[in-house]
């Protein structure tokens, strides 16, 4: 829904200014509120999605669900809004309760209040009770006394010289010394600089914040894990301080949730909601024996755990309560909603007081008011056998009356011009709202095709540089073995130069054997056997020299083809590195553009189940008004039905939407 909200072609402004056709200064809360305003004063008990912050905040309803005492008895779950908010016959189908118009901005002007973590410190205290000192530990910590005070350095020893007071001077350091604190997490064991970073538990040992936050959510997600603890549990306060405002809200429910005994857990049955229900603090007068779900608004019964049951209609599980239905016109026995026990009704009284003084009704069991009576309005013995004819059908004639009045109350209610009016109004609605639907599905899917090719571009650039950074690489590299082999075969060149140099030398002095130099005054030549060897020696060297040369030559070439061939290899890597990562970034783009699509689908769900349910309530406030006029009856007729999803550019409402609307 954030990101749905985020989308630059949704406004509520242009929301409210194009389908609404509301003024500036008004916007589309003000006119659920005047619709409900002229609801609540027609007598119509009825409440519109629109009005969530009426809504009791998580933490509030948290903290009144801790406050009931009686963990020995079942579920007293009251409804989340007050009694008059509860459905009556004439109240609306659609929306969750909510509380009166008159009511409504002060609740709203409330700032949600700080999660109390009372419901944990009572956990702790159930789990964990503070354990007593025993005896050995008493007896213990009295002897280190006694030894301690007798090893005072003021005191009278008996010890005397250099050892004793050696002694007394390593006790006197031992009680004075201090240790510094560990700046060194115990769970993940980093280092900090300073302890401002860290949580010192009651245990005793440090830990950051990222370890306690795993801690907690264990916690939070598995039962035998609370309370979170190091060696042992980790205190409100601390919670309390690692904690932001939503995390602790999903805390402290599943405190509650863990709190509450195992067969007294009541969950929703909503098909996709599943979600804990906490027991309240007051019971709806109307129906004690019902929960709300806190999310989707979910009915649910306390005694037998499915969904809520008419109004007076006992629940099947009860089967001590249905006996005593079964045996007569007026119950003979009502269960008490506060005790849950059976009260006999021996003298066919309208109310039954229970000995723990709770009054209710004995006919649907509702809470009994001593000014007004039966919430309900069941207390005659009329409505008592209406609503036993109607539940049993036995009389063929009451329900083809009624079927019959029915019928020509509907007729009557499509026939009259002002119904009409009203739903050509709520038509041409209708149709200024799925033209907005599909201007902004246009818009989303236009931004997200140029999202797409943006990328897709950016992606080719990538591969085109990377692939030219590679062959320039590669031509260096080879540029530079080219001038390597160049240098090494002239370095070889010079050897053998050097080496023919040489043996010329050598063969010129060997050759004047016995021969006397041309000089008289110079010292006869002498070639000895030394100098022959020497120069056969550079004849090997002569010989075998081109074998050499080109050895060095093929050895050079292995190294540099093993360079090139890994150069390629590192260039295949990178190649093979950045198609993986523009395939993930285009997952992410892709995933991103379909939680966006999802949520903007969402949005537009809620938006048309609002738009619908101030259809059905608008539509039943003038059926209202006609009847209070002309004095006949008037049964609301059928809002606008949204068109197919097949035949819309994109499905804005769901199957479950739509059989709300008919």
């Amino acid at each position: 829904m954030d990101e749905a909200c985020q989308s630059p072609e949704l406004s509520d402004a242009l929301y409210s200014a194009s389908v609404l056709q509301l003024p500036v200064d008004k916007s589309e809360d003000d006119l659920d509120l005047e619709l409900l305003a002229k609801a609540h004063a027609l007598g119509i008990r009825a409440s519109l999605p629109s009005v969530s912050h009426y809504r009791r905040p998580a933490s509030v309803a948290l903290s009144e669900s801790c406050a009931s005492s009686s963990q020995d008895q079942l579920f007293s779950t009251a409804s989340d809004w007050s009694a008059s908010t509860y459905l009556t016959p004439h109240s609306s189908i659609i929306g969750p309760p909510s509380p009166d118009v008159a009511t409504a901005d002060q609740s709203s002007s409330r700032h949600p209040k700080v999660p109390s973590f009372s419901p944990y410190e009572k956990l702790l205290a159930l789990r964990d009770p503070a354990p007593e000192p025993t005896k050995s530990t008493k007896s213990g910590k009295s002897s280190v006394t006694t030894d301690s005070s007798a090893q005072s350095i003021f005191s009278v020893s008996t010890r005397k010289g250099l050892s004793g007071f050696r002694s007394r001077m390593t006790l006197r350091k031992k009680f004075t010394r201090s240790f510094e604190p560990s700046l060194i997490c115990l769970g993940c064991r980093t280092e900090f600089r300073t302890s401002a970073l860290l949580h010192s538990l009651p245990c005793g040992h440090s830990q950051c914040n990222d370890c306690l936050k795993v801690k907690i959510n264990e916690a939070s997600a598995d039962e035998s894990k609370m309370p979170p603890r190091c060696c042992s549990p980790v205190s409100a306060s601390t919670i309390q301080r690692i904690l932001e405002h939503p995390a602790q809200e999903t805390f402290l429910r599943a405190v509650v949730q863990f709190s509450t005994p195992l067969e007294s857990r009541l969950f929703c049955t909503g098909a996709s909601c599943g979600e804990f229900i906490p027991r309240r603090k007051h019971v709806d007068p109307k129906a004690p024996f019902t929960a709300t779900c806190h999310k989707c608004h979910t009915r649910v019964c306390t005694l037998c755990k499915h969904d809520a049951h008419p109004i007076g209609k006992d629940c099947p599980d009860d089967r001590e309560g249905l006996a005593s239905c079964e045996a007569g016109v007026r119950p003979t026995r009502k269960r008490c909603y506060k005790c849950r026990s059976l009260v006999d009704n021996a003298r066919d009284w309208s109310h039954l007081t229970c000995v723990c003084r709770a009054q209710f009704c004995s006919l649907c069991g509702g809470v009994w008011d001593p000014i007004v009576g039966c919430p309900n309005i069941c207390s005659s013995e009329e409505e008592g056998a209406r609503r036993r004819d109607s539940d049993d059908s036995a009389s063929a004639s009451t329900n083809q009356e009624a079927l019959r009045d029915t019928a020509e109350a509907e007729q009557r209610s499509a026939q009259h011009p002002d119904v009409n009016s009203l739903q050509l109004t709520q038509r041409e609605e209708m149709q200024r709202s799925c033209d907005l639907m599909t201007e902004t599905w246009s818009a989303v899917h236009a931004r997200h095709s140029q999202q797409r090719a943006n990328l897709s571009s950016t992606h080719t650039d990538q591969g085109t540089q990377i692939r030219d950074k590679h062959v320039a690489t590669a031509a260096q590299l080879e540029d530079h073995q080219i001038t390597e082999e160049m240098e090494l075969r002239a370095s070889l060149e010079q050897s053998e130069r050097t080496i023919r140099v040489r043996i010329r030398h050598m063969e010129a002095y060997c050759e004047g054997l016995g021969r006397n130099p041309s000089g008289h005054e110079m010292p006869p030549r002498v070639v000895t056997e030394q100098n022959l060897r020497d120069l056969g020696h550079q004849y090997n060297l002569r010989d075998d020299m081109e074998r050499q040369h080109q050895s060095k030559v093929n050895m050079m070439r292995d190294r540099q083809a093993n360079r090139m061939e890994e150069l390629l290899q590192r260039q295949a890597e990178e190649l093979v590195k950045l198609t993986e990562t523009q395939q993930v970034e285009k997952k992410e783009s892709d995933e991103s553009m379909a939680r966006e699509e999802e949520a903007l689908r969402r949005f537009f769900q809620l938006r048309n189940a609002r738009l619908a349910a101030r259809w059905n309530l608008a539509i039943e406030v003038l059926c209202k008004e006609l009847e209070d006029r002309d004095g006949v009856g008037y049964n609301p007729v059928l809002p606008p039905s949204w068109p197919d999803a097949g035949k819309t550019h994109e499905s804005t409402v769901p199957g479950e939407t739509l059989a709300l609307i008919s």
